[in-house]
Formats: C-alpha cells, structure tokens, sequence
C-alpha cells in the first residue's frame, strides 16, 4: 500500500514538474494569430525599405518567426512605416542600434497624440533550431542560446522590447554589428540582405518613404 501511494506520488509530482518548467506549449502559433487577428499563412519573405539615404532589401524570417513577420506585414499594409523618421540612434563603440516605428514620444521628448491602441504589444517570439516557437519566454540558459537559429548580426532586424516576455507592435531597430548580450532576449525577425552600407550611413534625420514587397 506504501509501495502504491509513493509511486502514484512520484507520478503526480513528475507531472507537476512538466507543467511548471520549460515553455508554454499551449500559447503556440494558431493561439496568438488567432488572437492577435492576423493572417499567418501569407508568406513574404523580403521587403525593400525606401529611405531618405537610399534602398535597403531585407530578408524576413517569415517561417521561423510566424507572428512577429505577420504583424510586420499587417503594419507595412497599413502604411504605418510611411515617412516615419528613425526616432532614435543608439551608438556605441563599436555598434549602432537604429529604432523606427511608433513611439509615444515626438522628436522633441513630448507625448506623441497618436491613439494608445498604436502602441499594442504582440508576445516575444523566439526559435530554437529543431523546435516549435517559443513564446513570451525569453532564452537564458548558455546552452541553449547555442541553439538559437537567429543571433543578432550585422544587420539584424528586431522588434523592440515593452517588457520581459512581450514586443511592441509597431517599434523595431536594425543593428549593424553582433550584438550577444541580446541573443534570445528579443524577436529577430529579419535582415538586411542588401544595403548594408546605406544602413550605416543612416542618422535621426533620415526616415523611411516607404516599405514595398519584392
């Protein structure tokens, strides 16, 4: 009887462990196009960023990063990138982080007047090779970062974070060098292909004129 309840208890307690660890399986793909309303089937692999500096083409990871891409797109669709200046350059020594999309502050430092629905938020999205998305969990173990197939690189394309385990909807940056410290801490969902040196050159002043696809 002993026998019995402790393995009944080692059972039950096995998949306590299961439930309380790793990802959440349930919050997959389907669960967030469908609650966010967007079209995840549509696939559109590369973009072209008309900039005041010039043309950038970039590669997006429609496959691996199913959601973020999706709502890229839906934005693109909505003219939301059109004429929007690239509000923010970080610079490092040895990189530079460049942010566009829908912020709500002005270039002067004040609240924007845009609608607050603008700044919405869509779940961190990461992918692990040989693996489903994983969503609104951010990737910290060392050994499994090795795994990411997505690494911040020259050029990467990412969607800025609001907090832990969520993007904003509408605000990304580039950066131009690696950048490890934010490996599996943000939604990469893209890169620049061609255009790199414009990227470089880009400053505050320049904007995007507009965003097409290829």
């Amino acid at each position: 009887m002993i026998r019995k309840f402790s393995s009944n208890f080692l059972c039950v307690f096995f998949l306590f462990l299961i439930s309380c660890c790793g990802y959440k399986n349930e919050e997959n793909t389907q669960y967030f196009c469908k609650k966010l309303n967007l079209n995840c089937e549509i696939k559109k692999n590369v973009v072209i960023f008309y900039t005041s500096k010039g043309r950038l083409k970039i590669e997006l990871f429609d496959d691996s990063h199913p959601v973020t891409v999706a709502n890229f797109v839906s934005k693109v669709k909505s003219n939301v990138y059109t004429n929007k200046k690239f509000y923010k350059i970080i610079s490092y020594s040895s990189n530079k982080l460049i942010h566009n999309g829908l912020n709500e502050f002005d270039d002067f430092g004040q609240m924007s007047n845009q609608d607050v629905e603008n700044f919405d938020s869509i779940p961190l999205e990461i992918k692990l090779k040989n693996r489903e998305p994983i969503y609104e969990t951010p990737v910290i173990n060392p050994l499994e970062i090795k795994n990411l197939l997505h690494k911040f690189e020259k050029g990467s394309l990412s969607m800025v974070k609001v907090n832990k385990n969520r993007s904003s909807s509408t605000e990304f940056f580039f950066t131009l060098n690696n950048l490890p410290e934010f490996d599996g801490r943000y939604s990469i969902f893209g890169k620049v292909i061609s255009g790199s040196e414009i990227l470089s050159n880009i400053d505050k002043n320049d904007f995007i004129k507009k965003i097409e696809f290829y």
